[in-house]
């Protein structure tokens, strides 16, 4: 392994503006240059970088988890490239365990614990189980024998669909309430029995979240995003969700981190899904824009250890990096300050996951090359590139002592290790002491808030009660944290201290409290929550009494020819109309376009003879020729920043996702790659021929699809007999010819500079 360590420092280059989005460009003043293997990674100044787990263990690392022994459970891909659907057909990939077994922070040996599995997109270790979601289905695997291979396998869940890129899911993820989360993306149609005995029926995008054992099935969150993916937890119960697609808005915008409150529905602005479901206003904000980013697993950092604590981590799949997001209260949500904690100059680099080790390092992910299912920065599959699991961890750190603390006696858990500065010791307490046997004790321990989640987790009135208690605790933390068990349980005992909340001006709990008395049916706060709905510059706040509003009151009881009446009299309409959509065929992927042997050649021949200007590019040279509409014709389609016409993929970032050689064969041969949605649509109707074009928008019951910029032709919903995908570019295929080569390097050199 060739490791080599240095340092640099500069001028710090802050947050830049693209068209009044914040986008986040280089790291913070220092960084840390390590090289491992073909990586150069770039880290944040005072940060380390080891490989901790080679490709020889585990080929292709897709998501991690450990164990409360420090084993580590690890999704691996067989490398298979087919579409979702077909690897349901013929499952390949596996569940890997992995042992450091000298304790250096560098794992020695793996084994296989289950096999055979389809796509793979999350994975859970809880008590005796590990629990994978393998679209349609999250898997509860369990070794009964001691043999550390899984030979019980059954569905802990059953989507009921399965997309081409396999959006349907991902998860589990355990909140600190205990309960299980995942997500549900693409826009298959599902239908699921709540615990509330009702039927919900949507093919839009959500959070779900159940107990462990599958009951009390509840909708978190709503969005017309495609894919939402990872969640990460407060130590108080907030959810943040990484996804692609949440906004679509302005150039630059795409994916993001979301804060994912009760109720909520978000982007991106998707009639065709969101239609069914009663909204308080307008599509509640992401929380941060990361552009093409592909944000994949997400953590918050528990752990102190490494200066981190409190910050979200997300491994952004096509950025080659890790991003950091460091939260600060706005209103009754958050603020994000984003930057790069870490990144590698390979473009074959995919970061799948970032998880919080014991001792508070970071392990990453990356996958290698193997993916290219709807992705378009991964458009050929290499699985011979593989990947690797690398440890993040503070410079000069000081090791802690049996961070698991796997030399506790914990067939007799303490209430004192609720304070331990070891977050997995606490973690493990947590479910150790949520029996009734330490209801008591737990009342008086010293950390009030891992003491809740006990509290929380203990069935029966005096557990409820005892959870009422930490209303009026001094940290604000706690009481929110209350409010969120108080929820769960729709402890209506509690009603009275939640109001009081409600009325404690502090924006954060008000939303929580609004929350909580939504949920409770409670029809005394009426009053307030109105006066809350009408709240400028706080559309969480706003949305929260708005939806508590509806979930609690009476029509009668709101006032008359009130705008909140209105929008929840809209919301009621909605409702009643039972979850109905108008559905669509589903648009087939298209067929791959065959290449003779011959064409094959002929057209990497071409690459690899223009490939060599690509150094002599002059990226000032390749802005006039972009700008230069009767030269390029770029503008007529893109956009780029301000500037351009919103037809084909927005250009404001892609040289953050695509290699020099990405870009120049997109240039020459358009129909290698086409980016996701961008595809042209050709459509049967069932009386009236077919029609083709780019989605440019849709509708609750139409589809308007553009075969040119400024042409827009709609179909209606019900006159579609079919639809696919053309594996043929909209953009033609003839800029080898009108552009010179040296032009066409300067083009490339242009579009690599737009970060």
């Amino acid at each position: 392994m060739n490791l080599i360590t240095s340092q640099r420092n500069r001028i710090s280059t802050p947050l830049v503006t693209l068209a009044g989005v914040a986008v986040f460009a280089n790291p913070v003043v220092g960084e840390e240059i390590t090289e491992i293997g073909p990586h150069q990674f770039t880290l944040a100044d005072g940060f380390s970088i080891e490989l901790a787990v080679p490709s020889d263990l585990v080929p292709r690392p897709i998501h991690m988890a450990f164990d409360d022994e420090g084993v580590l459970y690890v999704t691996d891909s067989s490398g298979n490239t087919d579409k979702a659907p077909v690897q349901v057909k013929d499952p390949q990939h596996r569940v890997l365990r992995v042992i450091d077994r000298d304790g250096d922070g560098v794992f020695d040996e793996s084994s296989v614990f289950a096999e055979g599995l389809p796509f793979p997109e999350g994975i859970l270790i809880h008590e005796d189980s590990v629990y994978v979601s393998a679209p349609p289905h999250i898997w509860k695997l369990r070794d009964t024998d001691g043999d550390d291979v899984a030979d019980e396998r059954t569905s802990w869940f059953d989507g009921g669909t399965i997309d081409g890129c396999g959006n349907d899911l991902h998860g589990p993820y355990l909140g600190p309430d205990g309960f299980f989360y995942w997500t549900k993306g693409g826009f298959r149609e599902q239908t699921h029995p709540l615990g509330s005995g009702d039927e919900h029926r949507s093919s839009a995008a959500h959070i779900y979240r159940a107990r462990p054992d599958g009951s009390q099935l509840e909708v978190v969150i709503t969005g017309g995003m495609n894919n939402p993916v990872g969640l990460a937890f407060s130590e108080a119960g907030e959810r943040f969700l990484s996804g692609t697609f949440f906004d679509l808005s302005e150039p630059g915008k795409r994916d993001g981190v979301l804060h994912a409150v009760y109720g909520g529905v978000y982007g991106r602005e998707n009639p065709r899904v969101l239609a069914p479901h009663p909204r308080t206003g307008d599509l509640l904000p992401p929380m941060t824009h990361m552009g093409p980013a592909a944000p994949s697993g997400i953590v918050m950092a528990r752990s102190d250890a490494h200066g981190l604590k409190g910050d979200l981590f997300c491994a952004d799949f096509n950025l080659r990096r890790i991003s950091r997001h460091q939260l600060s209260e706005a209103g009754s949500s958050y603020h994000c300050e984003t930057s790069v904690f870490l990144e590698s100059d390979q473009t074959d680099f995919h970061p799948t996951d970032v998880i919080e080790d014991a001792d508070g390092s970071l392990l990453v992910a990356d996958t290698g090359s193997w993916y290219m299912i709807c992705c378009p920065t991964s458009k050929v599959a290499k699985p011979h590139v593989l990947g690797g699991i690398y440890r993040v961890r503070k410079t000069g750190a000081e090791s802690t002592p049996d961070p698991r603390g796997l030399e506790l006696d914990w067939e007799n858990p303490q209430v004192s290790w609720l304070s331990d500065n070891r977050p997995a010791v606490v973690r493990r307490s947590i479910s150790a002491l949520a029996t009734p046997s330490h209801l008591v004790s737990l009342q008086g321990a010293e950390d009030a808030l891992p003491a809740l989640w006990s509290l929380h987790r203990i069935l029966g009135d005096s557990a409820r009660a005892a959870v009422r208690d930490f209303l009026t605790d001094e940290d604000p933390e706690v009481r929110c944290a209350a409010l969120h068990s108080i929820a769960l349980w729709r402890d209506h005992e509690a009603a009275e201290g939640v109001i009081k909340c409600l009325e404690s001006g502090i924006p954060r709990e008000q939303r929580l409290a609004a929350m909580t008395l939504g949920r409770l049916g409670e029809t005394r706060a009426v009053k307030p929550l109105v006066a809350l709905s009408q709240v400028e510059g706080d559309p969480f706040l706003r949305h929260a009494a708005i939806y508590a509003l509806f979930e609690a009151a009476d029509i009668a009881s709101l006032p008359g020819k009130h705008p909140v009446t209105r929008t929840i009299l809209q919301m009621s309409q909605v409702q009643k109309k039972g979850g109905a959509v108008l559905t669509m065929p589903e648009i087939q992927l298209a067929e791959p376009m065959e290449l003779t042997p011959e064409m094959t050649a002929k057209q990497e021949a071409r690459l690899v003879e223009l490939e060599a200007l690509l150094p002599g590019g002059d990226p000032e040279r390749g802005r006039e020729i972009f700008q230069n509409t009767s030269q390029s014709l770029c503008l007529t389609c893109h956009v780029m920043g301000e500037l351009g016409v919103e037809f084909g993929p927005d250009l404001t970032k892609i040289g953050a996702i695509r290699s020099e050689r990405d870009l120049l064969e997109a240039i020459v041969y358009p129909s290698a790659t086409i980016a996701r949605y961008y595809e042209m649509v050709i459509v049967k109707k069932k009386s009236q021929g077919e029609v083709a074009g780019v989605i440019h928008r849709e509708t609750a019951n139409r589809l308007f699809l553009a075969p040119a910029p400024g042409v827009e032709q709609p179909v209606a919903n019900q006159q579609i007999e079919s639809a696919q995908y053309s594996p043929v570019s909209l953009m033609p295929e003839v800029f080898d010819s009108l552009l010179k080569p040296h032009e066409i390097a300067d083009l490339v050199a242009y579009l690599k500079q737009a970060k």
